[in-house]
């Protein structure tokens, strides 16, 4: 059978192998003095004799160069052992010219040199570049006849097997400092080699002071007064470690201890850690997919941890699964953003803290540097929560974070004291002299770092105790950084070390499943040994994803590993991994990771639609900042993909319709970037065919929604509704009406506005509605319709086809039970009423639907309906409640950036200052409204803050001309827009005004 090592090939890799270069002395003097057939039947004979001895000791001949060859151990097949078997053939292969047997036969006398380094060679063995063999050959030629020449990177890994002497220090080609000759003895004692302890279950020394701390927070807790720590240092200082001694201080007391591992490419997958946690509570990710409220309640019950239906309902809402083709919309939750991430976070914590009456909680939040926003979010809460409850939250982190609620503690590296504590657990015995202060020289008090030197010198059994040979120790290892540290560890490990880089490959964690995908034709028993071994030198562990699962000790073994392979093996890998997660229905690792995977194997079309499939699972979860870091990756793949790929437009056109609903949602509709992405992806569409764009109409709408004013937006409304008039699917169409009428009425342009409501109300279905309302507007399609044409209705006149509008868009909005479609025909009767001036049915109505938005966290709703009711008891009296009131409204209204209907607020607000006594403010604010509205083309209202202008002015006693002029010119607007109404009400003030 073949060896595992032997069954997977790369097309190169970094490795440590042993050299052994011999020559044969004289060559050309012994040619000319014998004849030439028997000179070349004893050269041949010797090369056999050589490589025969060279293949029993586990080397290989890797060329015969006519009087001498060159070997390698180590290579191709790996082996722990490879200085040691080279040593032991390079004096073989000497026995076998000076044996009395061979003095008889031919006058060959060798010279003999071996060095070990790490080199770099490629499968197919033609390339192998490193100072390994330059330095053999070279001490090969130093060498005397018949002797061995061995470099001391050699003589450290060998020094327990043979006995050495020092010949001298030369100065050898290309090597700028003198290199020590070593000639090796006969065998000396065998000695077992010493075995190194695990580190990993060895107490932790030097951070007595945190530990305190930790235990100090703990029986604290303990009492009901918990509290949140950060654990702050950089990679390898021992935040983990720290941790794991205080759960191991913990061991002897009740209590439970959960761990959430936030992970490097995950940043973009909201609530990841607490998610995997509830993965492994539930045992069937379907449960949370398909959102199974009756399994997901009775796997917390089993667990102990008893909470309401209603927070188990909030958890599955954001866990479960849904269709990524409505994300592509601007409007994309039910609930506001803040207010559904909100509530998630409630629950969160209320599942994490619901046991911790009957038992204190350790919650250990590991590598919070990479966590996502939403789990931050959850931290922080947890901390908020813990000063009443018995539980200790704690997180590890690399950087600072500003945390009000949280304690640091930072790590710094360890004191000398420790650090020589430290090696001397390590050794066993008293170290070499100087030693520990040379390691704590190179680790600078990283303790991960002095572990790793410590076991590199214990290995090699420094021969002096100077710390000159130390330092060449290192030199000769190839040993700059800790990288290289845990890599030389990981080649101790043999074989196993490929088992290791091909997990490296797929992430600090991994499944038995994929690994074993990967090595596809290596026996699994062999499989299984490199990971026994990887598991007993503490390179990996069992990962708590669950069984089958391991994952790397520390990330930067893991890292260690991954820098080992050369790009080209990692990209054949990584695409490996891809085409596995490209075939799968479902993939089997998050779309985050398959992105990643992906765009490392260079198959960036994949990689875009991975990313994008996380962004639009993030959207789906209101999770704008975790959905960005998706379609930053995205964008870079999509760049990638050759422009004469026939997806390409698509994948294009699918990332700028995620980037304009995530420019809306974190810098507001109106905002420049939100603007450019949509212009951009209407650009790109208007090339593509008919049913392209109607697949892509979230694009139309959200470049009709972020319009920079009404004259564009209802501009753009005409072109939507004029390129969808011929599209088949009715709900296309119904939208696009939709956009053109809730653009239209604001334009002033009634009657446009009355037949897009006819015409996409006849296009209505209910079910259909259920689907979409909370993607177009956030409300219900008919609702808008019935409550614009109610007003539109007013206004031309028409006043019992408007009372009958707005009773049946009040109706349809009750029966919906729909929070958004609620709201938002509570607003259309406001309105309406307070354009009849009906103050207490202004009141009533906003008094429902402040009500309503408070339930539902709808921010914007609850700024308008306190402007209305605040205006309303301020119109009926003069209590000072109401314009405190009506402040309040605006003031968040103004904060929020949410008024769409700046004209008649503006109006209110007038007429507020006019009852505080206040006209010449009122008359500022009415003029500068009229501006806004002429400039922006929100027209509807206009007639009336002309004739508002002309009572103020009346008010402030000014020319009855400016005021006539003020009510002329509302005439002239009303009729231009036939809107009845209006024109009569304009025209009653003409008549009250004398005659000029």
């Amino acid at each position: 059978m073949k060896t595992l090592d032997a069954r997977i090939r790369f097309s190169g890799e970094r490795r440590q192998v042993t050299a052994l270069f011999y020559d044969i002395v004289g060559s050309t003097e012994l040619l000319l003095r014998s004849e030439p057939e028997k000179f070349f039947r004893a050269v041949s004979a010797l090369h056999q004799s050589a490589e025969t001895i060279i293949k029993r000791h586990g080397g290989f001949l890797h060329q015969r160069l006519g009087d001498g060859g060159c070997c390698f151990f180590g290579y191709p097949d790996q082996s722990e052992d490879a200085a040691e078997s080279a040593v032991q053939a390079s004096l073989e292969l000497l026995g076998i010219v000076t044996s009395t047997k061979a003095k008889a036969r031919t006058a060959f006398r060798l010279r003999i040199g071996v060095a070990t380094g790490l080199v770099v060679f490629s499968t197919q063995g033609d390339e192998i570049v490193g100072t390994a063999p330059v330095l053999a050959a070279r001490l090969q030629a130093e060498a005397e006849p018949n002797s061995v020449l061995v470099a001391g990177s050699t003589v450290q890994l060998t020094r327990h097997k043979f006995d050495y002497a020092l010949i001298r220090k030369a100065k050898l080609k290309g090597f700028e400092d003198p290199v020590a000759l070593w000639r090796p003895r006969d065998r000396g004692r065998l000695t077992s080699e010493p075995s190194l302890p695990h580190v990993w279950d060895r107490p932790i020394r030097g951070r007595e002071n945190e530990l305190a701390a930790l235990l100090s927070a703990w029986n604290s807790a303990r009492d009901g007064k918990g509290s949140s720590i950060t654990v702050v240092g950089e990679a390898g200082i021992g935040k983990s470690r720290l941790i794991g001694e205080l759960a191991r201080n913990l061991l002897q007391t009740p209590h439970e201890t959960l761990i959430f591992q936030c992970g490097r490419r995950m940043e973009s997958q909201p609530l990841h850690p607490f998610l995997s946690f509830l993965d492994r509570l539930v045992g069937e990710a379907s449960i949370l997919k398909d959102g199974d409220s009756a399994a997901f309640m009775q796997a917390l019950r089993a667990s102990g941890r008893k909470v309401n239906a209603s927070v188990a309902q909030t958890i599955l809402s954001f866990t479960s699964d849904r269709s990524p083709a409505t994300s592509r919309n601007i409007r994309v939750s039910n609930l506001s953003d803040r207010a559904f991430r909100r509530e998630v976070i409630e629950a969160a914590a209320d599942i994490l803290t619901c046991k911790v009456t009957a038992v204190p909680t350790l919650l250990v939040f590991e590598d919070v540097h990479w966590a996502d926003g939403m789990t931050l979010e959850l931290i922080d809460r947890l901390g908020s929560l813990a000063g009443q409850l018995p539980i200790l939250v704690v997180q590890t982190s690399r950087i600072r974070r500003s945390l009000a609620l949280a304690t640091e503690i930072e790590l710094t590296g360890l004191a000398s004291a420790a650090v020589r504590d430290l090696v001397a657990s390590i050794w066993g015995e008293p170290p070499p002299p100087g030693l520990d202060d040379f390691i704590l020289d190179q680790c600078d008090g990283m303790p991960l770092y002095a572990e790793e030197l410590a076991n590199f010198f214990r290995a090699r059994q420094p021969l002096s105790k100077a710390s000159s040979e130390w330092q060449e120790l290192l030199r000769e290892g190839g040993v700059t950084s800790l990288n290289d540290l845990l890599s030389a560890r990981l080649a101790a490990t043999g074989s196993a070390r490929r088992v290791a880089q091909f997990a490296s490959v797929i992430g600090r964690e991994f499944s038995m499943s994929l690994l074993a995908y990967l090595l596809e034709g290596v026996d699994r028993q062999a499989v299984d040994v490199a990971v026994e071994r990887l598991l007993s030198q503490g390179i990996i562990e069992p990962s708590s994803i669950g069984p089958g699962s391991f994952q790397f000790r520390h990330v930067l073994t893991q890292e260690a590993a991954y820098s080992s392979l050369l790009k080209t093996d990692r990209r054949r890998i990584h695409k490996r991994i891809a085409d596995l997660l490209i075939g799968e229905a479902k993939p089997s690792l998050p779309a985050a990771i398959a992105a990643w995977q992906c765009a490392e194997a260079g198959l960036h079309d994949a990689a875009a639609r991975f990313a994008l499939a996380a962004a639009e699972a993030s959207v789906l979860r209101s999770a704008m900042h975790e959905a960005n870091v998706s379609l930053e990756l995205c964008a870079r793949e999509v760049g990638g993909v050759s422009r004469r790929h026939p997806d390409r437009a698509e994948l294009a056109l699918g990332l700028l319709e995620l980037q304009g609903v995530v420019a809306t949602a974190l810098e507001g509709e109106g905002s420049e970037s939100a603007r450019r992405v949509y212009s951009r992806a209407m650009q790109l569409l208007q090339k593509q065919a008919s049913a392209v764009r109607v697949k892509h109409f979230p694009v139309y709408w959200g470049w009709w929604f972020t319009a920079p004013n009404i004259l564009t937006q209802q501009s753009r409304a005409r072109i939507l509704v004029g390129d969808m008039k011929a599209v088949e699917d009715q709900e296309t169409r119904l939208q696009s009406y939709h956009c053109g009428w809730a653009t239209s009425f604001h334009a002033g342009e009634h009657e446009f506005c009355l037949d897009c409501v006819a015409r996409g109300l006849d296009l209505y279905d209910s079910e259909r509605a259920v689907r979409n309302r909370a993607f177009f507007g956030g409300h219900d399609a008919k609702v808008c319709g019935l409550g614009e044409s109610a007003l539109s209705y007013l206004l031309l006149d028409d006043a019992d086809a408007s009372e009958n509008a707005i009773g049946r868009c009040l109706d349809w909005a009750a029966s919906t039970d729909h929070p958004g479609s609620m709201v938002h025909s509570l607003y259309y009767a406001i309105v309406l009423r307070r354009c009849q001036s009906r103050y207490d049915d202004v009141h009533a109505l906003g008094e429902q639907m402040l009500a309503l938005a408070e339930r539902h966290g709808l921010a914007a709703s609850q700024a308008r309906a306190n402007m209305y009711c605040g205006w309303a008891e301020l119109m009926t009296s003069a209590d000072e409640r109401g314009r405190e009131r009506f402040q309040r409204g605006l003031l968040l209204q103004q904060q929020l950036g949410t008024d769409d209907n700046f004209s008649m607020h503006s109006d209110m607000h007038a007429q507020v200052l006019q009852r505080l006594g206040k006209p010449v403010e009122a008359l500022a604010t009415v003029h500068n409204a009229i501006n806004v509205g002429r400039n922006s083309g929100q027209r509807f209202w206009l007639a009336e803050l002309y004739r508002l202008s002309a009572r103020l002015r009346r008010d402030l006693n000014e020319p009855p001309s400016s005021i006539r002029r003020d009510l002329v010119r509302a005439v002239q607007i009303a009729e231009g827009q036939k809107a009845a109404w209006l024109a009569e009400r304009a025209k009653q003030g003409l008549d009250g005004l004398p005659r000029p």
